[in-house]
């Protein structure tokens, strides 16, 4: 199997208009993608929730992706040691860039799956 078609740690930070529809203040998804097809093998997220006055943030996983945080023991790690302020969206993604995982939306050009064209 070549490196195209192994799955790789990805991440991205979900839209404004996902945290409205899913009552969040934000959140941060990421798994296991595909290279060669951007597919995924198994997606978790980390939702900030308005919790009294402070922004809490919430681990989601559904049961089809809890081999893939079996597989993150490095992450579990680091989110054990960071509580309270420090675990804001973007100390969360700095967190995963740590743990070797890639922006999605900084992957390069040959990274992208090949769009389809429109007509």
């Amino acid at each position: 199997m070549d490196e195209k078609s192994q799955p790789r740690r990805e991440f991205y930070r979900n839209s404004a208009s996902y945290c409205r529809v899913m009552d969040v203040e934000s959140a941060v998804t990421f798994g296991l993608f595909r290279v060669d097809s951007g597919e995924t093998v198994g997606m978790l997220s980390v939702r900030w929730e308005k919790l009294g006055n402070e922004l809490a943030p919430q681990l989601h996983a559904y049961y089809d992706s809890w081999h893939v945080l079996a597989s993150f023991p490095d992450v579990l790690a680091k989110m054990a040691g960071t509580t309270g302020p420090s675990c804001s969206p973007e100390a969360f993604c700095q967190l995963l860039l740590a743990c070797g995982f890639v922006d999605r939306a900084e992957r390069s050009v040959d990274d992208h799956v090949k769009q389809a064209l429109i007509r």
